[in-house]
Order: C-alpha cells, then sequence, then structure tokens
C-alpha cells in the first residue's frame, strides 16, 4: 500500500501497483479498480463519500463516484504527488479539484458545460508535496513553504516558510491537516507549526488585500521525524518515525529504523503518551511509506505501511484493566475499576474482583482476600456463599468468619450453620466468639445445642460449657444456662439472675453463691428479701456462722426490722464475729431478750455490752457496780448516772469512789460539770483524812474553773430568755392594742339593738371572738355598778363565748337576723365605727376573751 483515505463509510487503499481497493471499516474488500500504471501518491474523498480522486506517478488525476459508473480521468505531464476534493464535490455543479505535483503548478479543475477547465493559482516554486482543501481555503506546501488560498475570494491569504536546516522536502514530505475550518497543522520533517485563520478587522482592511490572516499559535521542535500528523482532542497525534545510527562493517553508519511510534503531544511541546506499532518490517520502511488517516466522530486512527493497516483507537478504561488483568495485577485491575466503575462496558467491577479473590487465594494471601471480600461481593447473597464455601474448601473459615454478613444479605441458615460446626470441632475459642456476635435468629440454635452436647461428651472443656450457656440463654432456656454458670462459678451469675427473674431458682442455692462471690451474693439476697425469704438464707447458711453473721449484719444495716426474729441469733453472731458491731446493734434493735443478751455478753465478760444491757432492765445500780469494778471508768460512771438522773445513783457512784484514791481523783476531775447534781463541796469534805490524792491543786482549780463556766453559761441563757421574753411581750401588746373594727350594722349581742345608735350612743363593748355589746347591757365581772368614763380597767367577758365554751374565732359571725358578718379585726372609718384613738379608750387586762372600749 502507497497511501489511504477514510471515511466514515469506508476507507480507500491505493497501492504502488496503480490498483485502488474499497475496504469496509473492518478491513474487508468492497470493490477493486486499476485506475493507475504507477504508484498512487494521494487520496481523497468528498464529505458526502460519493465521489473519490486519486493521483499517480503516471500523471493522471481520476475522479470516480462510488455508487455510479461515472469516471474523469484527467492528464498532467509530470508526476501527480497530492490530490484533494472540493468537500461538497457531490452537491456542487462545478466539480473542482485541486491537485499539484512535479511541474510545480497548482492546478484547480472546473468541470464546465462542454469540457473541463483547469486554472493555475501558483507555480514557479518548485514541486507541489502536499494539498488539502477544506471549506473555502486550500492550503498546499511546495519546496519553499506552505501557503493558503482562499477559493472564494481568489485570493493568497499567506506565506509559512519551510523550517530552517531541514532536510530535502523530498525525503521527509509535509503534512497538512485542518483540524476545523480555520485551523491548519502542519508537519514537516521535525518541526510542527500550528496556524489559525483570522478575520481582519474593518480598520486593517486594505482593498486589494486580502481580508484575512494567518497566526502562528503554536510552533516546535521534535526529536524525531513526522511522518503523518491529526488532531487528537485539543492535542496532535503524530506518527513519530525514529532512527539510530548503527555500526556496520569497514567503520560505516548507517541509519536504522525503530518501531513507529503514535503520540500524543500536546500544542505546547507535552508528550503525553507513546504507543509503539506492530508494524511488520518497519525495519526495512522511510519516513515516507507510512500513512495516517482518522475518523473525527469514533476517535479512530488507520495508520498504512506497505503490508499493514493498523487501527487505533484510544484505551478506555476497559482496555486498561483487560492489559492489568493480562498480566496478573488484580489488585491494581481492581482499583482501576473502582476509580471508573462508570466507564466500564466489557467488564463488571464484580467478576474483577473474584478474580482477585482467587489468585489471593491461590497464593496463600488469605487474610487479605478475607479483608477484601465485603467490598467486591457486597449484598450478594450467592456470591457470598459460593465464597464462603471456596474458603472452607481451602480451610481457611477462620479468616472469613469476621466478614460473613448477617444483615442485608442474610445468608441461608445452612451456611451459619456450617461455619459453626467447623469452629466448634477446630477452634472452641473462635466458636464461643462467633456466638457472642453473631445475633441468634440466623441459624437454628437447637441444631447447634445438639452437636454441642454431642461434642461435650467426647471432651468437655470450661469454653464449651460456656458455649452451652450460652445457646441456653439464646435458646432461653435460662434456668440450664444458670446451672452451667453456677458449676464454672462465672461472675456473670449474679446478673442473669436479676435480668431473669431466677430468684426461684436460686432460693436452695445460697451457699453456693456465697461460695461463687461473698459479697455479690449478700446484696442480692438483701436487695430481694422478697424473692427470696430471711428465713431460708439462714437455715441455709446455720453451718456457715461467718457468712450467716456477714448476711444478717448487712440485712439489719439496710433495714432494722426485716430480720427482727433473728435478732437474739444475731447477738452470739456478734458477739463471736463482730464486737465492735454488738454495741450499736444492742442500742438500736429492740426485738433481742434482754435476758439471753445479758448471758451472751457475760461469757464473753463484754462489759460494756452487759452495761448498756443492765440500764435497759432497770438495773442501774448493778450497772454502775459493773462499770466502777470492772471497767474502772469514773468519767463513763458519771455519764451512765447523769442518763440515769438518779440520786441515789449519784450517792453510790461517791461512796464507791471514795474508797480509792485513784477514783477520788478521777471523781475531782470530772465532777465540775455536774455540780448541779453534786456539790463540790460536800465531795470534798467526804474525802477520808489522809488519802493521798495526785495533783489534787490542780483538781481543785478545774472544778472551780467548770462551776463559774456552768454559772457563765446559766447566766447567760437567763439573759437570751429574758431578752425574748420582754420582745414577744411588747409584741403582744402591741398587737392588743389595735383597734377593732365595728361594722355599721353590727348588733348588740343582749339587746339586739344596732350598736351604733348615733352621738352620745355611749361606750361600746367589743371583743376579739368578733361580739360586741353595749356597755350597759354588760355587767363588769367585778363591782357592780354601771360603765363611766375612768382610768380603772373594768373586767367583763362575752356571754356568747362563756356559755358555749368556745374561744376567739377569726370566722364570720351571724347576727339575730341571719346576715353573715365578718369576725371584726380592726376599726376604720366613721360609717362603720369610730376610732378608738379619737374619743380615748380602755382595755380589760383580765377579760376573756379581751375587749376594747369604744366611747361615742
Amino acid at each position: 500500500a502507497s497511501c489511504m483515505a477514510v471515511h466514515e463509510k469506508f476507507l480507500l487503499l491505493g497501492t504502488h501497483r496503480g490498483v485502488l481497493y474499497v475496504l469496509d471499516l473492518n478491513g474487508n474488500e468492497i470493490r477493486c479498480f486499476t485506475a493507475h500504471q504507477a504508484t498512487i501518491n494521494d487520496l481523497s474523498i468528498d464529505n458526502a463519500g460519493e465521489h473519490f480522486a486519486s493521483c499517480s506517478d503516471d500523471g493522471l488525476v481520476v475522479v470516480k463516484a462510488l455508487y455510479s459508473d461515472d469516471s474523469s480521468t484527467y492528464a498532467f505531464q509530470r508526476p501527480v504527488k497530492s490530490v484533494s476534493l472540493d468537500p461538497l464535490y457531490s452537491r456542487r455543479t462545478t466539480r473542482q479539484f485541486v491537485s499539484g505535483g512535479l511541474a510545480g503548478d497548482l492546478v484547480v479543475n472546473t468541470k464546465g458545460w462542454f469540457n473541463a477547465k483547469s486554472s493555475v493559482i501558483h507555480s514557479g516554486e518548485g514541486p507541489i508535496h502536499a494539498v488539502r482543501w477544506r471549506g473555502s481555503l486550500i492550503a498546499w506546501a511546495n519546496d519553499v513553504g506552505v501557503k493558503i488560498y482562499d477559493i472564494l475570494s481568489h485570493q493568497r491569504i499567506t506565506y509559512i516558510d519551510r523550517p530552517k536546516g531541514s532536510a530535502r522536502p523530498d525525503m521527509y514530505r509535509c503534512h497538512l491537516c485542518w483540524e476545523n475550518d480555520n485551523t491548519l497543522i502542519i508537519g514537516w520533517a521535525d518541526s510542527i507549526k500550528i496556524g489559525v485563520v483570522k478575520e481582519k478587522g474593518s480598520g486593517e482592511m486594505v482593498p486589494g488585500l486580502p481580508s484575512k490572516y494567518v497566526e502562528i499559535v503554536s510552533m516546535f521542535q521534535t526529536d524525531y521525524k513526522i511522518s503523518s500528523i491529526a488532531p487528537f482532542n485539543s492535542d496532535v497525534l503524530v506518527l513519530a518515525y525514529i532512527e539510530d545510527e548503527e555500526e556496520e562493517e569497514q567503520g560505516r553508519h548507517a541509519m536504522m529504523s525503530q518501531r513507529p511510534e503514535l503520540r500524543i503531544v500536546a500544542k505546547t511541546n507535552e508528550e503525553l503518551s507513546s504507543d509503539a506499532l506492530p508494524i511488520h518490517g518497519f525495519e526495512h520502511y522511510k519516513a515516507t511509506d507510512y500513512r495516517l488517516d482518522y475518523m473525527t466522530a469514533d476517535s479512530l486512527f488507520y495508520i498504512v505501511s506497505p503490508k499493514d493497516i493498523v487501527i487505533a483507537k484510544p484505551r478506555d478504561t476497559d482496555d486498561h484493566v483487560s492489559w492489568l488483568l493480562e498480566r496478573n495485577m488484580f489488585e491494581d485491575a481492581l482499583q482501576m475499576a473502582r476509580s471508573n466503575s462508570a466507564l466500564l462496558r466489557q467488564h463488571r467491577l464484580v467478576d474483577i474482583g473474584e478474580l482477585f479473590l482467587r489468585h489471593l487465594l491461590e497464593h496463600g494471601e488469605v487474610d487479605k482476600a478475607a479483608a477484601a471480600a465485603p467490598g467486591i461481593l457486597k449484598n450478594d447473597a450467592g456470591r457470598w456463599e459460593t465464597w464462603i464455601f471456596i474458603f472452607a474448601r481451602f480451610q481457611q473459615l477462620k479468616s472469613i468468619a469476621p466478614q460473613i454478613p448477617v444483615k442485608d444479605p442474610q445468608l441461608p441458615h445452612m451456611v451459619y450453620e456450617m461455619v459453626l460446626n467447623t469452629f466448634l470441632n477446630t477452634d472452641p475459642e473462635g466458636f464461643l466468639h462467633i456466638l457472642h456476635v453473631w445475633p441468634s435468629d440466623i441459624y437454628n440454635v437447637q441444631n447447634i445445642i445438639g452437636k454441642l452436647k454431642d461434642k461435650i461428651k467426647e471432651k468437655d472443656s470450661r469454653i464449651l460449657s460456656d458455649a452451652l450457656a450460652e445457646l441456653y440463654a439464646l435458646n432461653k432456656q435460662y434456668d440450664k444456662t444458670l446451672q452451667i454458670y453456677l458449676r464454672l462459678k462465672k461472675d456473670n451469675v449474679f446478673d442473669l439472675i436479676r435480668k431473669r427473674n431466677l430468684f426461684a431458682s436460686v432460693q436452695d442455692k445460697v451457699l453456693l453463691l456465697m461460695q461463687l462471690d461473698e459479697k455479690e451474693a449478700i446484696k442480692l439476697l438483701v436487695t430481694h428479701t422478697d424473692r427470696i425469704p430471711v428465713a431460708t438464707v439462714v437455715h441455709q447458711l446455720n453451718k456457715n456462722p461467718g457468712l450467716q453473721h456477714k448476711y444478717l449484719h448487712t440485712l439489719f444495716i439496710r433495714d432494722t426490722v426485716i430480720g427482727a426474729e433473728f435478732h437474739e441469733l444475731q447477738v452470739s453472731l456478734y458477739a463471736a464475729f463482730d464486737r465492735k458491731q454488738l454495741l450499736p446493734f444492742l442500742r438500736q434493735s429492740n426485738f433481742y431478750p434482754l435476758e439471753k443478751a445479758f448471758q451472751i455478753c457475760e461469757s464473753h465478760s463484754y462489759y460494756p455490752e452487759m452495761v448498756f444491757i443492765l440500764g435497759r432492765m432497770g438495773n442501774a445500780k448493778q450497772a454502775l457496780s459493773l462499770i466502777i469494778e470492772k471497767l474502772e471508768d469514773v468519767k463513763q460512771a458519771i455519764e451512765f448516772v447523769q442518763i440515769q438522773n438518779d440520786e441515789d445513783l449519784w450517792e453510790d457512784l461517791i461512796t464507791h469512789s471514795l474508797q480509792r484514791a485513784s477514783f477520788v481523783s478521777d471523781l475531782l476531775e470530772n465532777i465540775g460539770g455536774y455540780a448541779h447534781f453534786v456539790d463540790p463541796i460536800e465531795l470534798i469534805r467526804r474525802i477520808p483524812k489522809g488519802m493521798a490524792i495526785p495533783r489534787l491543786r490542780d483538781k481543785l482549780v478545774k472544778i472551780i474553773q467548770d462551776y463559774l463556766l456552768q454559772m457563765s453559761l446559766i447566766e447567760g441563757c437567763k439573759d437570751l430568755l429574758w431578752s425574748d421574753c420582754v420582745s414577744l411581750l411588747c409584741r403582744l401588746h402591741a398587737g392588743q392594742k389595735c383597734g377593732l373594727r365595728v361594722a355599721s350594722g353590727s348588733q348588740c349581742w343582749v339587746c339586739g339593738s344596732p350598736i351604733l345608735r348615733g352621738p352620745g350612743c355611749g361606750v361600746v363593748v367589743a371583743f376579739f371572738c368578733g361580739h360586741v355589746y353595749h356597755a350597759d347591757c354588760l355587767k363588769p365581772s367585778g363591782d357592780g355598778g354601771t360603765t363611766k368614763r375612768s382610768t380603772t380597767p373594768l373586767k367583763f367577758t362575752c356571754l356568747l363565748c362563756n356559755q358555749s365554751g368556745a374561744g376567739v374565732s377569726g370566722r364570720e359571725t351571724t347576727s339575730r337576723a341571719g346576715t353573715a358578718r365578718p369576725a371584726p379585726r380592726t376599726v376604720s372609718g366613721w360609717d362603720d365605727a369610730m376610732m378608738s384613738s379619737s374619743k380615748g379608750f380602755s382595755q380589760a387586762s383580765t377579760a376573756v376573751p379581751q375587749t376594747q372600749f369604744f366611747f361615742l
């Protein structure tokens, strides 16, 4: 093959033999033409794909219709190197095309009414190496450079010179490619230039000159030779021809061709990608032996060499994934697929993941495979089931078990039971852990219990028993769980009893609970005496009095009454195990027999406790005798006698104390504070003459100081009491001096006439109980006579209150007419009554209820 042109419908392939082939896009031959007698140099297809043109070294240009027999042949004197049809050739009647070759003329051929017309638009600058037509613009290259011609205005727009120092044009053909209607890409030898055709502004227009100009937007050199060029998105696709210098025989150097490469280069000369092409015989080819054409819509690029046609397309995610999988790079393939899952068309993420899992298992990376499984299998229950059995076949269920889903998705019971059974036989600890982690509704608990019981029969262990207890709990057989916990002496047995209300099951296992955890057992038993009676606990602990004491002591602290029937027993238990708590117990409890308690304390010689019991029994003298004779504690004896408040006991205390000097010394030291019970002077007089008392002087001084302190406290208290009495008396006097309110409609409770009969009605007597009378209707309780103005207080009493025995009331009082009126408290306003202070009043100091007089 010598050249190629591509259309979205077909391929056009020219050969060195002058034969022209029409191929489909897969390379299958459709038609074949023998159009030339020499090498076909260039091909061109119009936009519609209905006509194509070919040129050859035989000097002919053939334009042929693809779907008809229409064909035109144009002969030139010299070989034609390039041809380009009008893009709208099939739609226009002019049927134009442009061609050029070794003659150096750029010729535009136009079809006329009777014959074709040829127009030379440029000549004289050497052979025409390439020509391309896009829209109204024609670009061509000769030995000097590249020019652009506007077919509509018939003007040459610009000139772009050939790179300086480049090789001969016939060695490295110039390649022209229109990226769009205004952008031209030029590749020549090792140089790339990109020019943009622009319209001049209205102010830049000059008559007779082109209205357009070209701006070079990019220009750079390459380290390889350019065999073809094409646009690729916003970058440039280059078919690179690479040569290396090799030394041959006799010291000569020759250039050897390397495999051609398809490179993507940014317009800033940044290489983005490079791929070597699988071309046969590339060692013998030159740069001019390769051609490249493309289909923009499908991003397909066709590279032709003398023996091959290579189709190139941009690599997508599927291609990259396939490449990684072919090289067993499964992890990278999975990562690539996850990052670009939306772009996958041929591969599925789960399939790639499964290949990765199988690869890991086959290479012994079991833990890594197990960790990756959830992200790969996700919610696919069927795949989970399959892979669990695969792990089981590799005997690696221990690794996958923590990752097995128990919800969303939930697998069949058989799968979970298979895993549990495997762990039961190989890893009891793992079996117990799974029971704690997995919910019980995903497998048949009864089936697992049966298998576990069979295993325990073969070989029992604490772990298996613990697992059986857990299964019984999951199956709500809590009594069996409790039995195992008690046998294993597990700490959480108490939580189980409380949570599952198993008190009835442990009523006969009190001692076992105590042996398991004494503190927790007592706490449980004391807190739930309604479920486990006190008598039941005490009787089961009869052979363990120490535990019996701790239980009853804790119970007594919680409630002093609930275990009253065992307080007699507690006295002996306290005496035997905890004497410090015996006396507080004796003081707080009222439910033990005093005689029995005294006997117990007497048997242990617990004298303080005996003293207390004797005091409670009323035998104070014997108690005092114990304090003096056994305890020899005068201070305690004094306190005891003070509590009893018995003068005879004081006498007994003094009598016993005078018999020993040490007692007299202690008595003198502590008696000062009790001078109101014992006269210290009398005590000193009764001390036998000649008795040696240590530090007698200091003790006498202390007696005097204690006595003075006591007297000072008494005087201070008297002063405070007197002050309070005076303050309260003043408040009482002030309250009784306040006026009482008498309603204008009030009636005398004796005569029934209105109290206020007008000016000069006389004296009105009002009581704090609310009853009012005319003074002349009442008789003083003292001497007889009528009430008159006098400073001598009169003694009146309320007739109604004295008759009924009622006291002063703050409620409403009712008149004879039945009208309710509130109990009068103050006097206010002339409409109701006159203030007593305006006319003067006197108050009966001894009347009950107290009275006030109003002189009106």
